[in-house]
């Protein structure tokens, strides 16, 4: 698993937000949420128009999606972006499922002037020059975009434009650091260290190569490269032409560009022409569309992938396998366990709230019988977890008995129990073992596990650095001590987040004597189950990379999934035999970023047609995605998923940006009168 900084209830600063692009791991069971194989194939050609062009026929396509400039594809070739004045819009690259994303606030034009489109982040987030002042936002809208840069890496006397980002998170850009009219150079900045260094004199509209080895740039109207730290400068076009805008095809292997031609008198002819770096041979795309600034469409394959075991019990286990190291060990894309959490294995109403302290303790969630630990948790308890390691167990004596705590012993761990009254009051005591200082606040009917669920996934997102938790309602009621554990919150501090009709009325009908009159809060609901995990995806989740998928029939798998993969992305359900139209929908829109799709359980609970569906939905057409399946944690597949060369993969891995646990505040933001 992958360990993030999270963005909490308050907005973070801009300079906080990017340094946590330097946060580098790998994902679960080594599933990257970047896309792959790398290098990718090619797809269309994209110019302003926008115009859509097959490279092999010419022939020339109009997506009609309205005007648009200053084209980029998202890394997997999903979706494209264009600008036409101020407005950034997305869509598929079939033309649908459209998203406009909100002006750019902040910036010192006053957000007009909009050029030069790059997504970056292994596709989460947009970048662009906003009147010479770079910004950067969601590729999925779900915020307005903001500078990319503080005041002392972007002084207002500069004109930053151009920008191109790395799998790692760099951003290559063009600066005239005396006004637009000045000598520009190509400049880097560095998110982790929160610095700008020019690598490249007398140098415009840089673009890293798909390995990030190297840059491509402009000279005199000449097409040069370099390596990405400014090093071994070489000229790649030397004949009388102009050239502009280059643009790396998707194997790295030739550099598309627009090219001028003088015909004499003052006129020019324009033309779209890729030149071959290892032959130096041009070709001339056979259009009669003649667009400016093409860029090329990567298809890189997605993937999905199946967690499973022989029954719900062994999928619990295989979703520890998928997700933590053996003792001693270190695998790619595994973390190292610190805790476990431990459920009645056929009992729920003390199982809603563990993936949210799984996510707290860093550690799997694993199911038992009451009377005594199975021996398929022993062994994986010994798999995961060092001697004298805490082991969390949800619920009285009644629920886990006091022979599942003697067992722990005898293993050499230290047996940690939380139990109240009933599962309310347990749910209190889960979060306040989570964190005394909640900034937020989960609220979920403790009867339906389809709204707990999903939002114990979301209140462990944060990891180790959670500072929030789920409490649960009885239905439309809140008991005496969840009304209590409220009651001492201050909700100008604390986000209060209800998940669930039920939830929201208990909150919105109950008094609380030290609360304000007036209070804010955030209420997530839909008319479905898997309408309201989607919901709440979009809401608590920027652009995930992936997401975890279980059916809304099996309450086990649910778990499994939110405890396997809450750090990483959303738990949401789906019916079957089809995906739910939601999950499907909620994966056409953010499929710019979100790039992997991993269900627990077996076909019997989300179907393969299901699963194809999300990958599908998520991907540039419907053959671009790969299964891995992962029968009891171990991958089987025979198929391999490449990684990105050059050191880049395990930064691409990353869902560099934002981080991952990312709510969209103003969307559900609610005035209550008590």
């Amino acid at each position: 698993m992958r360990l993030f900084t999270r963005r909490r209830a308050a907005a973070l600063s801009t300079a906080a937000v990017l340094a946590a692009m330097g946060t580098l791991a790998s994902a679960p069971g080594a599933v990257a949420d970047d896309a792959g194989p790398w290098p990718g194939t090619e797809g269309k050609i994209l110019t302003d128009g926008p115009r859509l062009i097959d490279p092999a026929t010419g022939t020339a396509t109009d997506p009609a999606v309205g005007s648009g400039q200053y084209g980029a594809w998202a890394p997997d070739g999903s979706r494209f972006a264009t600008i036409s004045d101020q407005t950034i819009t997305s869509v598929r690259a079939s033309g649908s499922t459209k998203i406009t994303l909100p002006k750019a606030q902040g910036m010192r034009s006053g957000g007009s002037g909009y050029t030069d489109l790059a997504f970056g982040w292994s596709g989460r987030y947009v970048v662009f020059s906003v009147g010479g002042q770079l910004a950067y936002g969601p590729s999925d809208g779900s915020w307005a975009p903001e500078p990319l840069l503080s005041s002392t890496l972007g002084p207002s006397s500069a004109c930053d434009s151009n920008p191109s980002v790395s799998g790692a998170g760099l951003v290559a850009f063009e600066r005239r650091s005396g006004g637009c009219g000045a000598t520009p150079g190509v400049y880097v900045y560095e998110p982790s260290t929160q610095t700008v260094k020019r690598v490249l004199t007398d140098a415009a509209q840089p673009v890293y190569s798909p390995d990030d080895s190297r840059l491509a740039f402009v000279r005199g109207g000449k097409i040069f490269t370099a390596n990405a730290d400014g090093t071994d400068v070489k000229q790649i076009t030397t004949d009388a032409r102009t050239y502009a805008n280059p643009s790396w095809s998707p194997t790295g292997t030739r550099i598309l560009a627009d090219v001028e031609t003088a015909t004499g008198g003052g006129g020019y002819v324009h033309s779209t022409e890729y030149v071959d770096l290892a032959t130096g041979a041009f070709t001339a795309v056979p259009t009669n569309w003649q667009g400016s600034n093409p860029s090329w469409q990567p298809l890189r394959k997605n993937t999905t992938a199946r967690v499973w075991g022989a029954d719900s019990y062994a999928t619990a286990v295989a979703s520890s396998r998928f997700s933590w190291n053996t003792v001693g060990q270190s695998e790619p894309g595994l973390l190292n366990a610190k805790a476990a959490v431990l459920v009645n294995q056929d009992d729920s109403a003390y199982s809603l709230t563990a993936p949210a302290l799984a996510g707290k303790k860093q550690g799997p969630v694993l199911m038992t019988p009451k009377t005594g630990l199975s021996t398929a948790v022993k062994n994986e308890l010994k798999r995961t977890l060092k001697k004298g390691a805490s082991v969390w167990m949800l619920g009285g004596t009644s629920t886990l008995t006091t022979n599942v705590s003697a067992q722990l012993k005898t293993l050499g761990y230290v047996p940690k129990r939380l139990s109240g009254t009933d599962r309310y009051d347990t749910s209190v005591k889960v979060a306040k073992a989570v964190t005394t200082a909640p900034t937020y606040v989960f609220l979920a009917s403790g009867t339906d596990y389809k709204a707990a669920l999903p939002a114990a996934s979301a209140a462990g997102a944060e990891g180790t650095g959670s500072t929030g938790g789920l409490v649960l309602t009885a239905g439309k009621k809140l008991t005496a001590s969840v009304k209590s554990y409220l009651n001492t919150l201050n909700p100008a501090k604390t986000m209060v987040i209800p998940v669930g009709s039920d939830a929201k009325y208990a909150l919105t009908h109950t008094d609380f004597s030290h609360w304000p009159s007036t209070y804010y809060y955030y209420p997530v609901t839909a008319t479905t189950s898997e309408g309201l995990s989607v919901a709440l995806a979009k809401f608590w989740w920027g652009v995930p990379g992936q997401i975890a998928l279980a059916y809304t029939g099996a309450w086990r798998d649910g778990i499994s999934a939110g405890a396997a993969m809450n750090i990483y992305g959303p738990l949401v359900w789906t019916s079957r035999p089809a995906l739910s139209s939601e999950v499907k929908s909620y994966l056409l829109r953010e499929s710019a970023g979100t790039q992997a799709a991993v269900a627990f359980g077996p076909t019997a609970s989300v179907t393969a047609g299901a699963l194809s569906t999300a990958g599908a939905s998520m991907s540039a057409s419907g053959s671009q995605f790969v299964y891995r399946p992962f029968y009891n944690g171990v991958d089987s597949s025979t198929s391999t998923f490449a990684q990105r060369t050059a050191g880049s993969a395990t930064a691409a891995a990353t869902k560099s940006g934002r981080p991952t646990a990312d709510p969209h505040l103003g969307s559900l933001k609610t005035v209550q009168h008590q």
